[in-house]
């Protein structure tokens, strides 16, 4: 089968054994059950209900010869027109769904804009949040910034993970403040980047960027672990008492 009309076949609803008894349709021009079902290794059974479903949606006709029963292809222009039917059933839908979007939209309100929070256990998680964090802060127009607390017990899994944020960071042009925690940070990850400190360490990193937070610190199999939460109000407030603490801070 040439490989685009698989994907258009796919595309207008058709799954892999309907596709398969249509491939072998296609160089008979016209078949019977029996010489579909040896083709393709499909029970008689399933061939039948597969050809059904075809002639239902068009794309076969058949016809009796004596006691049998021919399948035979439709024009190709069927096919072209099933997608025309589905592409005015798609821009219907999506008319109806912009209708009820003000009602979608004053039941989210009553719900109090619930902040969404997600949950990540193991190094590919951990890198999600970070590549989340360069793709948010993309979209923050010219004040592209996120602020963090840089734990020393915990960056280090960072810096194993994502060797390559900072160079990232810095070739999208986003900025940071760093509050580190546990003394001073290795002087190549502070690029674009202002940075004061406490002496205290802490056992999690947080970075506020956007409407969001991430959490990240490393369980006790020193397997590392985040929490994301997507909250304007949260994200604001966190950024808040940062924005309190740094200027305090020599």
């Amino acid at each position: 089968m040439v490989p685009e009309l698989k994907t258009v076949l796919k595309s207008i609803g058709l799954n892999d054994k309907e596709i398969t008894v249509y491939d072998a349709l296609l160089p008979l021009g016209q078949a019977t059950v029996r010489d579909l079902s040896s083709r393709t290794g499909i029970n008689r059974g399933t061939v039948h209900d597969i050809l059904e479903i075809l002639l239902e949606r068009g794309l076969l006709q058949s016809e009796r010869q004596g006691s049998r029963r021919r399948f035979l292809l439709a024009s190709p222009e069927r096919i072209v027109s099933v997608l025309e039917d589905k592409k005015r059933d798609i821009h219907d839908q999506k008319t109806k769904f912009e209708e009820i979007i003000p009602q979608l939209k004053s039941l989210y309100a009553k719900q109090g804009g619930r902040p969404r929070v997600e949950y990540f256990d193991s190094d590919e998680g951990i890198k999600k949040i970070l590549d989340d964090v360069l793709a948010t802060c993309e979209l923050l127009g010219d004040k592209k910034e996120y602020v963090l607390y840089s734990s020393t017990s915990v960056r280090n899994y960072l810096y194993k993970l994502f060797p390559h944020f900072t160079k990232e960071k810095t070739k999208r042009k986003i900025y940071t403040k760093v509050i580190g925690l546990g003394g001073e940070g290795d002087p190549k990850h502070l690029m674009m980047a202002e940075r004061k400190t406490i002496k205290e360490d802490a056992p999690a990193y947080m970075i506020v960027y956007g409407p969001k937070i991430a959490l990240i610190s490393v369980a006790e199999d020193d397997i590392p672990f985040g929490v994301l939460i997507q909250d304007e109000k949260i994200a604001s407030t966190q950024r808040m008492l940062f924005d309190q603490l740094w200027g305090k801070l020599m």
